[in-house]
């Protein structure tokens, strides 16, 4: 959570420098990727080694890895973070520059549990009063 935090925090001040691609292609890059590492390496890697079992070979590369375990809500604070990323590319809401201001639309534990996701720009003038 910390990681998306801080990459989409960064990218939307990128953004609002000026550099909308840079600063949406960093934060779509890396927090797929934190995605893809976490919710699929393990399948991967367990398939990848029943293959090769079936194939005949009784040593594999991946064998004596350990599990990665998948932090909870991964996925719904992901799209949350790139949320503001995309709200600030389109220009519906400027970056904040305040971190405490935007950790906090982040880590709203009660809408996190709840759920659907809610767009930075929905909530960016309650966060900003407070």
């Amino acid at each position: 959570m910390l990681s998306s935090t801080l990459i989409d925090y960064s990218c939307g001040l990128i953004i609002n420098t000026g550099k909308k691609k840079l600063g949406l292609a960093i934060s779509i890059v890396a927090n797929l990727s934190f995605l893809i590492c976490f919710k699929y390496a393990d399948f991967t890697f367990e398939n990848f080694n029943l293959v090769l079992s079936k194939l005949g070979w009784s040593e594999t590369f991946f064998k004596n890895l350990p599990g990665i375990a998948l932090p909870l809500g991964i996925s719904f604070y992901t799209f949350q973070t790139m949320s503001y990323t995309i709200d600030v590319y389109r220009g519906e809401v400027k970056a904040n520059k305040n971190f405490i201001e935007f950790v906090t639309y982040v880590t709203m534990f009660p809408q996190l549990v709840a759920g659907p996701i809610v767009r930075y720009v929905d909530i960016a003038k309650a966060i900003n009063k407070s």
